[in-house]
């Protein structure tokens, strides 16, 4: 591969590295390195590698670095050499995978998800500590246009080096026919559990998502089905929502996305003008018999309108909810946390059923009331969230 432009990527900021390259008649390497001479050597280790992996013998390279890590430090030479030459498939072999990452379960908790701008190198170091159930790897509104290329090769390397531990991990693309095939094609190298489709208005694009998905799984080795999570953003994607819901075996979440589609219908961002779309994705996630989540709370600094929000969300009928900053999570699990008397009644439920069971009896019965399967999955479904919240559950199955 034979460089044609002087490029740059990344920046000068903490945990991040601004890295320059031009054509040349030999290779060059200049380090500059904020940990100290030591890192050096190993800041040009990686540079050498990633240069070695793409056959490029003649380029002049500076690496500034500000306390980056590893996977920065390539993340950030692959988008500069990609700016510096015609891209193409050189870009897009595995990255070599530093973590044993496993399927996530269909049904699993998501209680929330929190978004991290996929080019904001210092929040991506410490992404994997973050406490939600699910991490959102961001490359579509957090991220500016000139700095989707660069966001692109930092989230397939953060995806390839960090354990993320319990955590589910996704990604947000942007729609498919505004740089989302793009996305793809370079973030599923990572192996994400799912994919975040925003602004999702037809089954017909989420039909499509899943048929690149088969493609790039086969492609590319990924183990396991990668699951989708279409947002609903507007009101056609509203009104369409029970379609979107049953579109694809892949679609495990159904989002709402409050603040673009207050923006496009003209009303409040309140519970009141909002509560008809929430409504629509509720009923269509139940409908399809999958999960259904919340949008986030923009004022980070409001805790008790964060939790007031989130608990009128649990009424509603939510699974879970949306996040844009860590502290954010504790209260929406706190809000999303069962009562008392819930869990009361939910042991009584499963204790009912497994009774009947024993007792070979076809019909269940509690408090009057018939226990038929959507009841009892629904009471499983508040125990494991009981536990999630460290309550007492002790006589429950």
């Amino acid at each position: 591969m034979e460089l044609k432009y002087e490029a740059v990527c990344g920046s000068g900021e903490r945990s991040d590295a601004l890295v320059r390259v031009r054509p040349a008649e030999a290779l060059a390497i200049r380090i500059s390195s904020k940990t100290g001479p030591m890192y050096e050597e190993r800041i040009r280790e990686v540079a050498e590698e990633v240069l070695q992996g793409l056959g490029i013998t003649r380029a002049e390279v500076e690496i500034c670095e500000q306390g980056a890590y590893d996977h920065v430090i390539r993340a950030r030479l692959l988008g500069a050499l990609f700016r510096a030459g015609d891209g193409g498939e050189a870009f897009r072999r595995p990255a070599p995978i530093a973590v044993e990452r496993r399927g996530s379960p269909r049904g699993r908790l998501r209680r929330s998800r929190l978004y991290v701008p996929g080019n904001n190198a210092r929040a991506l170091a410490f992404v994997d500590t973050f406490g939600s159930d699910c991490v959102v790897l961001d490359l579509e509104d957090s991220v500016p246009p000139a700095e989707k290329d660069a966001a692109r090769f930092l989230v397939r390397e953060v995806l390839s080096t960090l354990d993320f531990g319990d955590k589910e991990v996704w990604v947000r693309i942007n729609p498919l026919l505004r740089g989302g095939r793009e996305d793809l094609g370079m973030v599923l190298l990572g192996r994400p559990h799912g994919i975040c489709l925003p602004k999702a208005e037809s089954p017909v694009e989420v039909a499509e998502l899943a048929g690149l998905l088969y493609e790039l799984e086969g492609r590319y080795g990924i183990p396991w089905m990668v699951w989708i999570m279409p947002i609903i953003e507007s009101p056609r994607g509203a009104f369409a929502a029970p379609e979107i819901a049953k579109a694809s075996e892949r679609v495990v979440c159904l989002a709402f996305g409050a603040e673009d589609y207050s923006a496009e219908v003209g009303c409040d961002r309140s519970w009141e003008a909002l509560l008809w779309a929430r409504s629509q994705v509720v009923a269509a996630a139940a409908t399809a018999g999958i999960q259904a989540s919340d949008a986030v709370f923009p004022d980070i600094e409001d805790e008790d309108g964060l939790y007031r929000e989130a608990r009128r969300a649990k009424e509603l009928g939510f699974d879970g909810k949306g996040a844009i900053h860590p502290l954010q999570i504790e209260m929406i699990h706190r809000a999303l946390a069962p009562t008392p008397e819930e869990v009361e009644w939910a042991k009584g439920v499963v204790s009912a059923a497994e009774e009947a069971e024993e007792k070979g009896m076809g019909a269940v019965a509690y408090r009057g009331k018939m226990v038929d399967r959507p009841v009892l999955l629904r009471a499983k479904r508040v125990l494991e969230l009981a536990r999630a919240a460290r309550m007492e559950v002790e006589d429950a199955a």
